[in-house]
């Protein structure tokens, strides 16, 4: 394998300074024709960046490509916000936010894939308390909508509508394990409030789990798409932990993060790492891994860019990284397929695309119909957003993975990502 000379494409000296022994090893360039792909498309993604950047679109950002398994592209541009002027790193910490959701859901298909689990079994028999009879509220006919609070969580009535009113009716149908991996519960939409209890300081996974059993529900399970940001994940997790016999952090270190060398993620961020860490926003305190004792299932892991990149690769190359089969490739097609069926993705803009041009599978938004989604992706390209400035995509006919990272917190690098995106399409050449 040829390694890029220092300069040829993106990773700057200050850049590999800055990098530990184990992360240039995770990242080292390869020259991108060795792989099939074009060094001066590539390029443009520099000056993609900078436009952002230059509009304040973004203070900076973090963009790794990779085919085949091997990094193409590896850049930092930027600052770490705009008050502080501080350049942004390679190795910079982030917190993964929503990206953990994906992480989650290849854990609980490496149990089914071991014989443990099944997607259609009710969650119940893992977690006795979800067997109680379960209500779903209906709006009232000519009740005010219920209220969009910006994050979930207890809120008050609607200024501008009045309280809403509803009705109770009982659920038809138990929620199975795959409701939850797809986003078709019910049992939480996306910055709606339905009274779901506090999590506590104290609360581990196998706490609070059990206290959403009396949730009501947003709709029959089954029968309609909404993205249930905070709990739907939690509950996958604590079916690992149940099955497993382990912790959620403890089978993510064995199963998964160790074995892909993810050496700088987990739940918070590591003691002797704090140094590179990001907060969401300046001034919020960090979590500290091994003090964390409440993991967060749907956002509470932290990472870096060329960490996250692993897991990515190992996707977009059917389940396999380093000689070691992480998921069987059926598995993959089976969590990267259309698995709500006619289901309209609603309620919340997934990776700022249409809802008509994409689909959702087992814990990854699957693009349907690039055109239609106003993407350059291949159909069948799957992947997922963080806090709408984390992202990742594997491509698996073209085994290119793609993830970027910006230190914010909403939609303002969607722009970017189409560009990049396309950037990237157009890189391959063709034989």
């Amino acid at each position: 394998m040829k390694i890029l000379k220092v300069g040829i494409l993106a990773l700057s000296l200050s850049a590999l300074m800055g990098l530990s022994a184990p992360a240039l090893a995770q990242t080292a360039l390869t020259i991108p024709e060795d792989v099939g792909l074009s060094s001066s498309r590539l390029a443009l993604i520099h000056d993609a960046v900078k436009i952002q950047i230059d509009a304040g679109q973004i203070p900076g950002a973090i963009v790794l490509i990779a085919r085949d398994g091997k990094v193409v592209y590896f850049e930092a541009q930027g600052v770490t916000n705009v008050m502080s002027k501080e350049p942004l790193q390679p190795d910079q910490i982030f917190g993964a936010a929503d990206l953990t959701k994906a992480v989650i859901s290849v854990a609980a298909m490496m149990l089914v894939e071991d014989g443990k689990l099944n997607l259609d079994d009710p969650v119940s028999k893992y977690i006795p308390e979800f067997g109680r009879p379960r209500q779903v509220r209906v709006l009232k006919p000519g009740s005010p909508p219920a209220p969009f609070t910006a994050l979930p969580g207890p809120g008050g009535p609607s200024k501008e509508w009045g309280e809403p009113q509803y009705e109770m009716e009982p659920a038809a149908r138990p929620i199975t394990v795959r409701m939850l991996l797809t986003h078709t519960s019910g049992i939480q939409i996306y910055g709606v409030d339905n009274g779901f209890p506090r999590r506590e300081p104290t609360d581990t996974l196998a706490t609070f789990v059990p206290k959403l059993a009396n949730l009501p529900l947003e709709y029959q399970p089954g029968s309609r798409w909404a993205y249930s940001n905070s709990l739907g994940i939690e509950v996958v997790a604590r079916v690992i932990e149940v099955v497993s016999g382990m912790n959620i952090r403890q089978f993510l270190q064995q199963r998964l993060l160790g074995p892909l060398g993810m050496n700088a993620t987990d739940f918070g961020v590591k003691r002797d790492l704090v140094a590179r860490a990001l907060p969401f926003a300046p001034g919020l305190p960090l979590p500290i891994a091994g003090e964390v004792t409440g993991f967060s299932a749907s956002a509470g892991l932290w990472t870096t860019v060329g960490d996250y990149s692993l897991f990515a690769r190992m996707l977009a190359n059917d389940g396999s990284f380093n000689g070691r089969q992480y998921l069987k490739p059926e598995t993959v097609n089976e969590m990267a397929s259309n698995q709500i069926g006619p289901l309209v993705l609603g309620g919340y803009p997934p990776m700022a695309m249409p809802a008509e041009g994409v689909k959702f599978g087992l814990g990854f938004l699957r693009v349907t119909i690039p055109d239609v989604a106003g993407t350059r992706l291949l159909a069948g390209s799957f992947g997922w957003d963080g806090g709408g400035a984390r992202r990742f995509w594997a491509v698996p006919e073209e085994r290119i993975a793609i993830v970027s990272m910006a230190p914010l917190v909403g939609p303002q690098a969607a722009p970017l990502q189409r560009t990049i995106e396309a950037i990237v399409m157009s890189s391959i050449i063709q034989p």
